[in-house]
Formats: C-alpha cells, structure tokens, sequence
C-alpha cells in the first residue's frame, strides 16, 4: 500500500524542518532572556544591602530601577552607594532621563524633606474597552460618560479624551494613602489646540465646599489661572447666592489669570507649589504664576485629579508631601502641611521615603 501522506523523503524534510525551526524558536527565546539581562547589575544603598536590578531612568533626584520581577522602584541618590552614584553619572547614561527639569528651589525641598507619596510614568499596557489605568486611578467615565473610554495609556503617556455621550469634564483622580497640605506638582502635559488641562487638589472629606474643591491649577495655550475654590467658587455658603455682592468680591480675590504663552502639541514641563497661603506655577523651569489667598493653605487634602474637558495628555507624575521634623537644620522649619506634587513616565507605585530611618530606607506600596 502507498503512502498516503507522501514520499519517504517528505517525512525527512518534515523532520529535519522542524528540527530547525525548535532551534531558531530557542534561539530567539535566549536572546530575549540575554536582551532582558544585559543591562541587569548589582546596586548597593547606603547601608550596604544590595538589590540586582536595570536602571530604567534618571532624574534630578534619582533612579528608577526594575527588579528582576518587572516592578519599578524609585531610589533617591543619597540611598545610593557613592560607586552606584558614579555609574549614573557616568557609565549609567544608557537610560533616558526622568522627561522633567524641576526647579532648583523644588529640588532642593524634595532632596532635603521630601516624602514621596504617587509616581506614575503610564509606561504599561491597558484595556482597548474602557477605563482601565490600575490602582490607585479612578475615572468618571462609567458615571459621566456612560462606560465610554476616556483614558487609553498610549506610548507611556496618558490620553484624556472627552466623549461625545459625556456630561461633565473628565476627572482622573486618586486618593493617596495619607492627607497632605503644602506641596509641588510636577507633570509633563501635552496640549491640543484649544485644549485645556486643570490640576485639581480636593479633601473629600470637607463638607464646607461642593464635592471637596479645595484649589486648583488651570492652563490652556493662553492664560493659567490659580484658583482659591475654597474660599469662593465652590464654597457652600454661596451655591443659592452667586448673584450676591459678597460672591462677587470673594471670586474677585480667591482667582487670579495670568497671561501665558504654552505651544500647542508640544510636551511642557508644569510644576507647582503650595506653601502656606501662596500657590506658585512653573512651567518649563520659570516661575510664571504666584498668588496667595487663604484657600491654598489647606492641610488635610486628600484627592488629586485631572480635569479635562476637551483632551489633555500627561506624563512622569509624582506627589511629595514635606514633614517638618525631617526638614534641613539649615533652613527654616516647613509647616506639617508643606508637600509636593510632580508627574513623570516611569510605573505605577507608591514609595514612601523615611529620613528617620538610619537608611533612608524606601518603601513600595
């Protein structure tokens, strides 16, 4: 009887193509694993303890590195050996810097006091369905815009964009794991044409205002304005009087616009600063806003979000938040409420960085 399949020498070409195509298949999965190793090497901190890992980024204040495991941290330079200090200056220049230049002022708070509360670089995948940006995000999408998709990560950056069926404006928000009062932000935004971007900082838990609206941040290509909310636009007291004398005079005092100049569909550097009563704005490293008024110097917030009605895109994010006994004897004393905000492109984690600790040991929630 006849082979039904084919010639003897059929089979041996069979066999001899699949010998070869398992080589090239392991082949490619060595070279994967050697490609996920090569730039792997041992960091040493401070106080000696070691951890094998890639540096992914730098920045003004220190590295991102990822584990073995996949997962990020963000090591300050100061927990570093001096020999790990000297490879990223040195030969440590194959990872990219963290994309923000904060100002030296903001640099030097952060180095000294500084306790880092959020980072995200958006640098991760997401579902192609709805909202899906991983602990701690939320999004008003399911509320207010019927489950449409209004944020999609793209290319290690966050898209905000409004959708037709939506009632409000787009709020990407979270709750970090403690409250905190004076602070800096600082995010890389990308601006439409006529697009908008407002940073919101909110203490939910405050009854005396509408839906926690403490003050906020809002810039387009033209004008930022810095707004006291708490003291006038959402202030309970004057939601049935907005008619009233007394509401206009407190609007008059608590906002404040002023000119700007933000090209459209270029990435800016945005930083901002609450300390005491006075909310400063920097945008690409120049202060270009400042304006004090009692709303700002709110200790217990305990929200962020983005607000954008239109489409925004956001990078490199983080959160500090200043404690006054870990502050430099050098300087004066900041207020328990003293923090920082910033944003950069590196993954989603919560560090909490402890001068207390003889280590300055870095913690990963």
């Amino acid at each position: 009887m006849g082979k039904v399949f084919g010639s003897p020498r059929l089979y041996r070409e069979l066999r001899v193509w699949k010998a070869s195509a398992m080589k090239t298949a392991i082949a490619i999965l060595s070279a994967a694993i050697l490609a996920s190793t090569l730039h792997a090497r041992t960091w040493t901190s401070s106080s000696g303890s070691t951890i094998e890992a890639e540096m992914v980024s730098k920045n003004s204040l220190g590295v991102n590195l990822r584990r073995p495991d996949g997962k990020e941290i963000f090591v300050k330079f100061d927990q570093l050996s001096q020999a790990d200090r000297d490879f990223v200056e040195g030969d440590g220049n194959e990872a990219s810097d963290g994309g923000f230049n904060l100002p030296s002022q903001l640099a030097t708070m952060v180095e000294e006091s500084g306790v880092l509360l959020m980072e995200d670089n958006f640098n991760r995948e997401d579902s192609d369905e709805t909202d899906d940006l991983g602990e701690p995000w939320a999004t008003n999408s399911k509320s207010r815009a019927m489950g449409d998709k209004q944020n999609d990560l793209v290319d290690g950056a966050l898209v905000m964009t409004i959708s037709p069926r939506a009632d409000h404006a787009i709020s990407t928000n979270f709750m970090p794991k403690e409250t905190y009062g004076d602070c800096v932000l600082f995010v890389r935004m990308k601006l439409e044409e006529g697009g908008q971007l407002k940073l919101a900082y909110n203490d939910k838990a405050d009854k005396s205002v509408w839906a926690g609206h403490i003050n906020g941040v809002t810039m387009n290509e033209k004008s930022i304005v810095l707004a006291d909310e708490r003291s006038a636009r959402f202030k309970m007291d004057y939601r049935e009087n907005k008619e009233s004398r007394e509401y206009r005079d407190a609007m008059a005092a608590a906002e404040k616009s002023f000119p700007a100049e933000i090209e459209a569909d270029e990435w800016h550097e945005v930083a901002t600063l609450h300390q005491g009563d006075t909310l400063t704005v920097f945008i690409d490293g120049k202060e270009v806003a400042s304006h004090t008024s009692p709303g700002f110097n709110h200790p217990t917030k305990n929200h962020f979000a983005f607000a954008v009605p239109k489409k925004a895109i956001v990078d490199d994010f983080y959160l500090w938040t200043r404690k006054a006994a870990e502050a430099h004897s050098a300087h004066p004393p900041p207020r328990e409420s003293d923090c920082l905000t910033i944003s950069t492109a590196n993954s989603t984690a919560i560090h909490i960085f402890d001068h207390r600790h003889p280590s300055g040991v870095t913690s990963s929630r």
